[in-house]
Order: C-alpha cells, then structure tokens, then sequence
C-alpha cells in the first residue's frame, strides 16, 4: 500500500489501541491531570510510534548486496507500457488529501475568526489576563492568552467566576491542547475515534477548570448555577468555553468522590500494547525489508554496510533490457483467453563473472505468467557485473515484470 496511505492508518490503529484503554480505565475517573497527559500521550505516541523504523537484519545473510529494479510492463501485443505514475491507490491518495486540505482550510477558518473577533471587541486587562469584551452575545471562552466575554457581563456577581475558569485555561495551555488534537483529526480524519478523542480532550479541559475554580471558591452551589447561565451564545469550536452539552457531565464530576490513586493502575496494559504497536508497525523483519515492494529502486539493505560502488547492470542499461524484454516476452496465450494478468517478480544474482545465477520467482501473479517470465530471464546474455572497491561482488537483483492486456 502507498506510503501515504499507510501511516494514517498505522496511527488510527494505534489511536484506537490507546483510546480504548482510556475508556475502559480512565474516563470515568477523576484524575483529570493524569487523564490529560494519558490522551496526549495517546496522540503523540500515535504519531511516532509508526514513524519509527527498527530493522532487524540477520547476520547470516548469505547475499551481501541487492538492489530492486523499475518496473517493466509489458503489453499482450508485446508493447512495453512503461512504468505507471497513477497507481490505483492514487485515486485513495486523492481524496485523503482532499479531505486534509479542507480540514486544514476549516481549521484556519476557525482561527482567524476568533481573531477577526477580538479585533471587533474592546480589549482590557484584569488580574494580568487579556480580556476582549464584546458587543455580540457570546458564552465566555478563552483562546491562547485572551479571555472573550460580553461586555454586559462586567458588572455581574459571577464575573470573577468566570475570571478564574478561563484563566485556568490560560495558564494550563489548553489551546495548545486543542490546535494538536485538530491536527491529529486532520491527518486520520477517517477515524471516528480521533474526533472522539478530541472532545474528551476537551471535555477533561474543563474538569480541570471547574476543580481548579472549586479549589479557589467555597461558593460551589454559585458557581454551579453560572455554568447553567452561562451557556448561550457564541462558542468557537476550537476555543474552551462553557460548553452547554457538557454540563450535566461537568456537574456530575464535580459531585464525584475523588478517585484514588489505586485506580491509575488500569492503565498498566499500555505497555504490552505499545509492544504490540511496535512489533507491528516499527520492527522490520528482515523477509519484510527485502520484499520488493518495500524497496525503492537502488536501495539496498546490505549486510556489514557495505555498498557497491557501481551496480550490476544489463548490457545497454534499463532502457536495452526493457528492448530485450519486449522482442523476447511472449504474453501465454491461454493467459489472454483467461483474462489473466498481473505482476511477477524476479529475482537472480549477477555473479562476479556477470552470469545470471539462482533464478526464480519471490512473488507469483499465476503460473503461466510466472512461467513466461523466468523462461525470458533465464535466456537473458551475461550482465555487467557489480563493483565494490574495484572488486566485482556478486549482487541479488529483482526485476519486476507487469504483464498487463492491452
């Protein structure tokens, strides 16, 4: 699969590992600062986790050097087609990115209008913190270092509540929180449980602002009746704010005895399952690190290191062998009545002498085109050999041959 296909899913494989966890251990507790570094972790660790590439070469290699060639499609009439630039998976491609792009777009959207708001509200200060008091009917929110609020609130009872909430916000950097978890959405948009990580993300946020302001205050029951207040109006999606459809949760959690912290040991399962992760996506096996489709042209795992100064080459270069091919291959006849086609790889190693040694098929697409293409690599003349210091080295080669009915 396309590499940029591969790591979103790797990360929503890795996000739904950590999520589920957080469920079944963590959401329901208390430890909100704990449970707040667990959802980061979830997308951090999600992130890197299939970035990370931890090979694992046996020592007992018997080839010392290999090398994959490009592609050469062949035709049923014997054409050669040439390498395609628009793979199937490039129509996935396609769309993933579509989708990005809009995300992405939405997301600066989003950041500017909050901007363009304060630029609309008359800023003040209070108590060391920015405050942009606006004209427009909006619940109190925080995003970065300012606090938006309405204007009318000023005067109210409440509003040193309200003071202590978002500053809270502030100072724990919970914007910063909400930009990475829109991003992470953005890359694995496919995945529901990104954005479901995303508003718990959000949600914790504010049980730790409603711990935080019931630390500072003994009027609970007050401050309680804001959070019903104060729930109409303007609410950036990618700002803190009193949010209407959490408050009964936020209620309930502030109600809630205090989790002990015997209870963090749920979450002892994340490391077997950030093993799991690992071996799954991060240790490359050395069958997996050979395997053709994972190699690019003139790349080669090699063993101790060592590279070849001058790789082993058809006589003429790619574009003379890709002759050869064409004037030799003969598409099986009963491969075209059939409807059979698909892609085989070959492999051989050009030997110090240049001969071609040890031939055989590493990735089948039917017997008959398996057949058809050892039989023309097996005819092939002696090749030029690889060089390593001035000394010719037996190097493995595969070719992969695409027999496609044109």
């Amino acid at each position: 699969m396309n590499e940029l296909i591969t790591y979103p899913v790797e990360v929503s494989v890795c996000i739904v590992m950590f999520y589920g966890l957080f469920v079944l251990a963590l959401k329901n507790e208390t430890h909100f600062r704990f449970n707040r570094l667990f959802l980061l972790f979830t997308m951090v660790a999600s992130l890197l986790i299939p970035l990370l590439k931890i090979s694992n070469y046996p020592g007992n290699s018997e080839t010392a050097l290999r090398a994959v060639l490009q592609t050469v499609q062949l035709g049923s009439d014997n054409i050669f087609i040439g390498e395609s630039n628009l793979p199937q998976t490039n129509f996935i491609v396609i769309i993933y990115f579509t989708l990005v792009f809009i995300l992405s777009v939405k997301l600066i959207v989003g950041i500017l209008s909050v901007y363009v708001l304060k630029h609309r509200c008359v800023i003040g200060h209070k108590k060391g913190q920015c405050i942009a008091f606006c004209n427009k009917q909006i619940a109190p929110f925080s995003f970065f270092n300012t606090i938006f609020i309405h204007k009318e609130s000023v005067n109210d009872a409440q509003f040193d509540k309200i003071m202590m909430h978002e500053t809270i916000h502030i100072r724990q950097f919970h914007s910063v929180d909400i930009i990475f978890a829109e991003i992470v959405c953005i890359l694995t948009w496919f995945n529901p449980l990104s954005w479901l990580i995303k508003a718990a993300l959000k949600e914790n946020h504010e049980y730790l602002a409603d711990s935080g302001v019931s630390v500072q205050t003994p009027d609970a029951e007050g401050y309680l009746r804001l959070l019903i207040r104060n729930v109409v109006g303007l609410q950036p999606e990618i700002a803190n704010n009193l949010n209407k459809s959490l408050i009964s949760k936020r209620i309930k959690m502030m109600k809630k005895p205090r989790s002990g912290w015997l209870s963090l040991l749920k979450v002892l399962p994340v490391l077997p399952i950030i093993i799991v992760l690992l071996l799954a996506f991060s240790c490359k096996n050395s069958s997996k690190e050979t395997d053709p489709q994972n190699l690019p042209v003139s790349e080669k795992p090699v063993k101790d290191k060592e590279i070849a100064d001058k790789m082993p080459e058809f006589k003429g270069g790619h574009e003379a062998m890709t002759k050869y091919m064409i004037e030799n291959v003969k598409y099986p006849e009963e491969a075209k009545k059939n409807g059979i086609q698909g892609k085989v790889f070959v492999s051989f190693t050009v030997t110090k002498t240049g001969k071609l040694d040890n031939i055989k098929v590493i990735r089948t697409a039917s017997d008959l085109l398996n057949a058809e293409a050892l039989r023309v690599i097996s005819s092939m003349p002696d090749w030029e050999p690889g060089l390593s210091k001035g000394t010719a080295v037996d190097v493995e080669i595969t070719v992969p041959i695409m027999f496609r009915l044109s």
